[in-house]
C-alpha cells in the first residue's frame, strides 16, 4: 500500500479523507458510479466527477445548461472533456469549492485545479506542468464542450452560434426565450510562459500548446463563464490574465467557502465529526441553495418546503441566508395560504398544487429563526401576495405567477398559511386532509388525511405561539392553544394501532399504516413526530416509547445499517392505492427504502426522549462513511462516502445500495439534528 492510503482516513481502495477531513482523495477513479463534486457560486457552477466533467450552467441548472449534462453513469458522456489531462490514470482530490486533478504522463506531472469564483461567473481551470525529464518535452492540452445553451441538447444545440473574438470563443442561443442575452465564453489567460493557443469555433474547442525544457514548469488558466454584458469578458480577461490573480482567486475561494461550512464540533465520534465540521453544510449550501443540481437531478427551480427546510442548517452560523429565504418564501403564498410548490425564479413559473405542507415549512423555519436568533425584525418584513389563477378541478396547475400590489408581513403570511391548513380538517375524525401528498409526495392518490400532517401541525403550532407572545397577539394563542388540544385528542382517539401511530386515512375511510394493511403496516414518520410533537405531555409517555420501540422493530435494518421509512413495502396488494410510491420497485426509494430525510427525524426524536445513546446510534447508521469505510461496503453502497444519500434501497436484489446523492435536504436535516442535541449537549447527557 502507498503511503498516501496510509494517511487517509475511511480509505476503501478508491479513496479515502485526509487527516483534516476536509479533503475525499480518489486514488482509483474506476469507482462504483461517478464520485461527483458540486463547485458553485449563486449564479454559476459546475459538476466534475471520477468519471469526467458532467456540466456547466449559469443562472439556472436546468433551464440554462452551458454544456450537456448527462445522468446515465453506464454509458456516461462527459459535457466537457480534455484532452492531455483529466484524461488517463488520473487521481482526484474533492475539497470545498474545488477539484484538484493529478495526473502524470511521459514524466510530465500534470496538475489540474477546478474551481467557481465566488462573486464571478466564471469557472476557472487551473493548469500546471512540470517536466521532471532531463530531456525536452512538447505537451498538448486540449479542453471543450458539448454546448446546449439551454434546457435539452437535442432541441437547443442546433441554435447554438460559436465565434471567435479577441483571445476567445463566444457563443449564444438568440433563440432562447429566456436566455437570449447570455453569453457563454472560453478563453486561456494567465500563461506563465510562451504557449500557442488556438480556438476551434467549429468543435468548440480550446488548443494549447507548450514547450518544457528540462525540469521546466509551466502554468496557465482556461476559463468557461457567461454573461449578458460584453464588456464583462474583456473585464474578466483583464482582471485574471496574471498567475498571482488566478492563486489568488484560488485562496480566496477555499477561504469563503472555509468560512461558510468548517466547524469545529468535537462529537466523539470520528465519522460523524467528519460530516458535521464541513462536508454536510457544503453539501446543503453548495447543492441545494446554490447548484440546485446533481448527477441524478438538475432541477434548477426553488422548492417551497426544500430550500427553506435547507436554511434550518444555517440559522447559527449564516442567519442572514435563513432569514434572506423566509422573507423569499412567503412571497410566494396566495391569498387563501396555499403556495406554490416550486418555482423557477428568473421567470416566475411555478406550480400550484394542494399538497398539504407546503405552506407550514413557512411558521415552522421562522418559529426555529426568531426563537434561535432573537431576530424579531423580519416578522414585520412585508412582502406581496401572488396572482390568484384558479386551479379549475386540476390536481396541479404550471403556470408564471406574478406577484400583486397587496403585502402582508411576513408574521401574517405564516399565519395565513397555518388558518389554512386548520380549515382542512376532517371535522368528523379532526385530523387533517392530505391533499394531494404530503410530506412523502408518493401519497398522491390517498385524498383522505394525513396523521402525520397532524402531528406536524401540532409542532407548528407550538412554535409559533412563541411568535404569537412576541406580537402580543393574546386572542390568537388562546385559538392555537385550544386547536393543539383538539389535535391531540383526534390523534389519540383515531390514530393508535396496538404499539404505533397509524399513517393516513384514504378517502373512503380505511387505514393506512396498520397491522391490518398488507402493506405499510408501519410508517417511521408517523412515530417520529409523534415523539417530537407530544414529548412534552405526561399521559402519553408509555405511547410515545412504544412507538419508537415498534418502529425500531420493524424498520431499523442493523446489518443494512438503514432505517426504512415504511414497512412492508407496498407492491399492489392492497385494495386501496396510495400513489405513485407504488411505481417504485419495493424496497426502492420511498418505498420501503431508506429515505435519510426520515431516518434524521427517527433520530431526532430518540434525542426529544432523551434516549442519547440510541439517537447517536441511528445518526452513525446512516452516516455515509459508514457505508463505505472498506472496499467490500463501497462496493455495495456504490456512491459517494463523503455526501448523504436520499435514499438506500433495502430491495433484496440491491440491498444496501445508495440511491440518489447530492441533491438531498437529508444533509441539512443530519447537520441541525447534530447541532441541536450532540454539538453542545453531548457531555451532559
Amino acid at each position: 500500500m502507498e503511503e498516501d492510503e496510509l494517511n487517509l482516513k475511511a480509505f476503501n481502495m478508491y479513496g479515502g479523507f485526509n487527516q483534516e477531513g476536509d479533503e475525499y482523495h480518489i486514488l482509483n477513479t474506476k469507482t462504483p458510479v461517478p464520485w461527483c463534486n458540486v463547485m458553485a457560486n449563486e449564479h454559476f457552477g459546475t459538476i466534475v466527477s471520477s468519471y469526467g466533467t458532467v456540466y456547466s450552467y449559469y443562472k439556472n441548472s436546468q433551464s440554462f445548461k452551458i454544456s450537456n449534462w448527462c445522468n446515465d453513469w453506464i454509458s456516461f458522456r462527459q459535457g466537457e472533456t480534455f484532452e492531455g489531462i483529466y484524461d488517463n490514470n488520473y487521481n482526484l482530490i474533492y475539497g470545498f469549492g474545488y477539484t484538484k486533478v493529478l495526473q502524470e504522463d511521459c514524466e510530465v506531472k500534470k496538475e489540474l485545479d477546478i474551481f467557481i469564483s465566488s462573486y464571478e461567473n466564471i469557472k476557472l481551470q487551473r493548469i500546471k506542468l512540470v517536466n521532471k525529464s532531463t530531456e525536452k518535452k512538447d505537451v498538448k492540452i486540449s479542453y471543450a464542450i458539448d454546448p446546449v445553451l439551454g434546457v435539452v441538447k437535442d432541441v437547443d444545440r442546433n441554435y447554438v452560434l460559436c465565434k471567435k473574438i479577441d483571445n476567445g470563443l463566444e457563443l449564444k442561443n438568440p433563440y432562447s426565450i429566456e436566455f437570449s442575452n447570455c453569453i457563454a465564453y472560453m478563453t486561456v489567460l494567465a500563461k506563465s510562459k510562451e504557449c500557442d493557443v488556438f480556438y476551434d469555433d467549429d468543435n468548440y474547442k480550446v488548443e494549447v500548446n507548450i514547450s518544457l525544457s528540462c525540469r521546466e514548469e509551466a502554468e496557465f488558466t482556461i476559463i468557461l463563464g457567461c454573461t449578458e454584458n460584453q464588456e464583462d469578458i474583456k473585464r474578466i480577461q483583464q482582471n485574471f490574465d496574471s498567475v498571482d490573480a488566478i492563486n489568488r482567486e484560488f485562496e480566496n475561494t477555499r477561504e469563503y467557502w472555509r468560512k461558510l461550512v468548517v466547524k469545529n464540533m468535537k462529537l466523539g465520534d470520528e465519522y460523524l465529526e467528519i460530516m458535521a465540521n464541513g462536508w454536510l453544510l457544503y453539501q446543503t449550501i453548495v447543492c441545494r441553495l446554490f447548484a440546485r443540481s446533481g448527477l441524478y437531478q438538475c432541477g434548477g427551480a426553488i422548492g417551497y418546503r426544500d430550500q427553506l427546510q435547507d436554511t434550518l442548517a444555517l440559522i447559527s452560523s449564516w442567519p442572514e441566508r435563513t432569514r434572506q429565504q423566509i422573507v423569499l418564501h412567503s412571497s410566494k403564498q396566495f391569498e387563501k395560504g396555499d403556495v406554490l410548490h416550486w418555482w423557477h425564479e428568473h421567470s416566475g413559473a411555478g406550480i400550484r398544487t394542494y399538497f398539504s405542507d407546503d405552506y407550514l415549512w413557512l411558521p415552522y423555519v421562522l418559529s426555529e429563526y426568531v426563537t434561535r436568533t432573537g431576530d424579531i425584525s423580519v416578522l414585520d418584513e412585508n412582502t406581496p401576495y401572488l396572482e390568484d389563477k384558479p386551479m379549475n378541478g386540476k390536481h396541479e396547475v404550471y403556470d408564471v405567477y406574478r406577484n400583486i400590489d397587496k403585502y402582508d408581513s411576513v408574521y401574517e403570511h405564516a399565519k395565513k398559511a397555518i388558518n389554512y391548513g386548520l380549515s382542512r380538517k376532517n371535522e368528523k375524525t379532526g385530523i387533517l386532509k392530505i391533499g394531494d401528498g404530503d410530506w412523502n409526495d408518493g401519497f398522491s392518490n390517498i385524498r383522505g388525511e394525513s396523521v402525520w400532517l397532524t402531528f406536524f401541525m401540532m409542532n407548528v403550532l407550538e412554535k409559533f405561539i412563541y411568535l404569537a407572545n412576541i406580537k402580543f397577539d393574546y386572542e390568537l394563542i388562546k385559538d392555537y392553544e385550544k386547536e393543539i388540544e383538539e389535535l391531540k385528542e383526534s390523534i389519540l382517539k383515531n390514530t393508535w394501532d396496538t404499539d404505533h401511530f397509524v399513517r393516513a386515512f384514504y378517502e373512503n375511510g380505511e387505514i393506512l399504516g396498520s397491522y391490518i394493511n398488507k402493506e405499510c403496516k408501519i410508517d417511521l414518520i408517523s412515530q417520529a413526530w409523534a415523539v417530537i410533537s407530544m414529548k412534552s405531555y405526561s399521559d402519553v409517555q408509555d405511547k410515545l416509547k412504544k412507538c419508537l420501540e415498534t418502529a425500531d422493530k420493524y424498520l431499523v435494518d442493523r446489518k443494512l445499517g438503514i432505517v426504512k421509512l415504511l414497512y412492508p413495502a407496498f407492491n399492489n396488494k392492497e385494495r386501496n392505492n396510495p400513489g405513485y410510491i407504488r411505481a417504485y420497485v419495493p424496497g426502492i426509494r420511498e418505498n420501503g427504502g431508506q429515505y435519510t430525510h426520515a431516518a434524521t427525524w427517527f433520530a431526532k426524536a430518540y434525542f426529544e426522549l432523551n434516549d442519547y445513546k440510541a439517537g447517536e446510534e441511528i445518526l452513525k447508521m446512516i452516516n455515509p462513511i459508514s457505508h463505505s469505510d472498506t472496499k467490500e461496503k463501497a462496493d455495495v453502497y456504490m456512491v459517494e462516502p463523503y455526501v448523504v444519500a436520499a435514499d438506500i434501497y433495502s430491495n433484496e436484489e440491491h440491498p444496501g445500495r445508495g440511491g440518489w446523492t447530492w441533491y438531498t435536504g437529508s444533509a441539512a436535516w443530519m447537520y441541525k439534528v447534530i447541532e441541536d442535541y450532540l454539538s453542545d449537549n453531548k457531555k451532559s447527557k
